[in-house]
């Protein structure tokens, strides 16, 4: 063989000895900063509702990034459509995920019909959730919103998420609440997909502003992310966020 080319065999042969197999059952966005020992580590566990228009745990990640630069966080997310969360706890991708530690930060999401028609089945997944989580990690419970002509939605599911809190302390970030008053005011924009449960891009928006106000406690106002949103549009949804964490947390 000759010299060159038996020398490019072996650069090949290290090169794809050394690449790393990606795992394709949760999606992980990492920040553009250095990851250290001291990286903030968030986890989201939840369905559609959060994976919808590129994920929350994306768009979380994204203000992270331009927000404090003395920060860095990892968002990891172990989501699947239609997942409530007993489904997690079956699932050996959103269990091992846990216990891999090192968590700072869980955000859990239950499928919206479950917890406003089968409350109690919700309380006991979350308290069952709780044996698998470490005791250093913060908590919160992502309370969606009601559905299209389902107003009744919105009371049902505040009293099963505080009530599941009231049992874990855990904290409940209350996007539902914020989300009511935002689409009563009959604003030109609507949080609402149109096929009237899932987000649209703006209640995306809506809703990672206001955990990633709740989790990293910095002022979602000062921090320079608009997706691909204009900056009224933006600066607006900032704006009624601050007002309902002022409100609701």
């Amino acid at each position: 063989m000759p010299y060159s080319k038996f020398i490019i065999l072996i650069l090949s042969t290290l090169f794809f000895s050394c690449s790393d197999d990606i795992d394709p059952k949760y999606t992980s966005n990492e920040s553009d900063n250095e990851v250290t020992e001291n990286t903030i580590n968030i986890l989201f566990i939840g369905n559609s509702l959060t994976i919808a228009n590129e994920g929350i745990d994306y768009h979380v990640q994204q203000f992270y990034n331009l927000g404090d630069a003395e920060i860095v966080a990892e968002t990891i997310s172990v989501s699947s459509d239609g997942f409530s969360l007993r489904d997690h706890l079956m699932s050996n991708n959103t269990l091992g995920t846990i216990s891999q530690g090192n968590w700072d930060y869980i955000i859990v999401q239950e499928n919206g019909i479950v917890a406003s028609t089968t409350p109690q089945e919700t309380i006991e997944a979350i308290l069952e959730l709780k044996e698998h989580i470490d005791s250093d990690t913060e908590v919160f419970l992502f309370m969606t919103w009601a559905y299209e002509g389902s107003p009744e939605m919105t009371q049902q599911l505040y009293d099963v998420y505080n009530e599941a809190a009231s049992l874990t302390g855990f904290k409940v970030i209350p996007v539902s609440l914020g989300w009511r008053d935002f689409e009563n005011e009959n604003n030109p924009i609507s949080l609402l997909g149109i096929d009237g449960q899932h987000p649209s891009k703006y209640g995306t928006y809506y809703a990672s502003s206001m955990i990633f106000s709740i989790v990293s406690n910095q002022n979602i106002g000062q921090v320079p992310y608009n997706s691909d949103l204009n900056s009224n549009e933006s600066n607006y949804i900032k704006q009624k966020v601050i007002e309902a964490v002022t409100l609701y947390y």
